[in-house]
């Protein structure tokens, strides 16, 4: 799988004699009467196969891709309690609850297969889904394996007794998610050749997260649509098969549902390892920074707030709502906190003065100017890792 980098833009301000600059703008406006303002241009659209999005190691990032990522929240730094068991929702520490579903997929094509994509089932992958979003740790899954719950009902209750279930229950309740994230998936399926020929299978994965009490399709996270295609997992020539008078003779059983189970479980796993990336990337690991001594930091949070192994992270200063960034590093957590090494300081006065309070011992931020990391994507190493 070819993994996609993000590279920010960087941007220049440049200045000009004053006499130069009245001369461009008097140029600019003389040409607005004759030129009509275009602020779009016409790109050809893409129906390619999907690819993961990764953070580039901190060793990789330039002085002006030292900033905090796109969209995230610094104005609700402002609401954390820095409780990990007790988080504001509006604290972008604060892991949110979610419940997912998988829909009865949609299938198009006709001929050959198409009765069997149809027999796919999609029970088991919500399972897959549950487990791998949850392995991330940045949100807290609710479970709709209800045959396993039900299963450990009965089972504590017969090793335990009804009174000691009914006190669990009372001291433990259900989690009330904080929204829903729904996949739609629509699956295709096409043959090419004739005698010999071989199928081309499609997956499409839209993710949409609603609020299920107001019935509120929200903006974010936005995942987009995944696209995969069965080249993408399997070599074409084992989809090969041969056919004599439109009967199957040899080769890949297109009929048999057991066999194009297994190519749409590849898929499928294959997307939802993509959503995950894009998740990652839509709602970072957010820690506080403890302190700092020549390049190493220490944060109050690691793999209970969602930060994985080989982190890229930005570190950056908070004060009076206004942020600013001071290097990039690389994190490695440990269950409660995480310990990392800022591999590139920003090129800034502010940096700077971190950097040279660092070096002479422990700088520990106060509480009118705190420091924070945000991770800016899954980690180099997450597709080997972790999918």
């Amino acid at each position: 799988m070819s993994n996609h980098n993000l590279k920010p833009a960087t941007w220049r301000r440049a200045s000009a004699p004053l006499s130069l600059a009245f001369v461009v703008g008097a140029l600019t406006l003389s040409g607005c009467s004759t030129q009509p303002a275009e602020q779009t241009r016409r790109v050809d659209a893409t129906s390619d196969p999907s690819s993961a999005s990764i953070a580039r190691r901190a060793f990789d990032f330039r002085d002006a891709d030292i900033r905090v990522p796109n969209y995230f929240n610094t104005q609700g730094l402002d609401f954390c309690t820095f409780d990990v068991q007790n988080e504001h929702p509006n604290c972008p520490l604060y892991r949110p609850i979610v419940r997912m579903y998988f829909d009865s997929a949609m299938v198009e094509g006709e001929g050959f297969g198409v009765d069997a994509v149809r027999e796919f089932d999609t029970r088991n992958l919500l399972n897959m889904l549950e487990n791998q979003f949850a392995g991330i740790n940045r949100f807290r899954i609710v479970t709709r394996d209800d045959q396993v719950v039900s299963e450990e009902f009965e089972t504590f209750r017969q090793q335990q007794g009804e009174e000691a279930l009914r006190q669990r229950q009372n001291e433990q309740r259900i989690l009330a998610p904080d929204f829903v994230v729904k996949l739609d998936t629509l699956r295709s399926v096409k043959n090419q050749g004739s005698i010999t020929g071989w199928m081309d299978y499609g997956l499409e994965i839209t993710a949409s997260v609603l609020n299920p009490f107001t019935r509120e399709l929200m903006a974010y996270p936005n995942l987009g649509k995944v696209r995969v295609e069965s080249a993408d997992v399997r070599d074409r020539r084992r989809l090969e098969y041969v056919t004599a008078n439109d009967r199957y003779v040899s080769g890949f059983r297109y009929f048999d549902s057991a066999h194009v189970n297994s190519i749409l479980n590849d898929m499928a796993s294959r997307g939802i390892d993509i959503l995950l990336t894009r998740m990652l990337a839509e709602m970072p690991a957010t820690a506080q920074v403890v302190g700092i001594r020549g390049d190493q930091i220490s944060l109050d949070r690691g793999q209970n707030a969602g930060v994985l192994p080989n982190e890229t992270m930005i570190i950056f200063e908070y004060e009076a709502g206004f942020v600013t960034p001071l290097g990039v590093a690389e994190v490695t957590p440990s269950m409660t906190t995480a310990a990392g090494e800022i591999v590139r300081w920003k090129n800034s006065a502010d940096a700077r003065r971190v950097r040279a309070a660092a070096s002479n011992g422990i700088y520990r931020p106060d509480a009118e100017r705190r420091v924070f990391a945000v991770s800016v994507g899954a980690p180099y190493t997450f597709l080997r890792d972790r999918t």
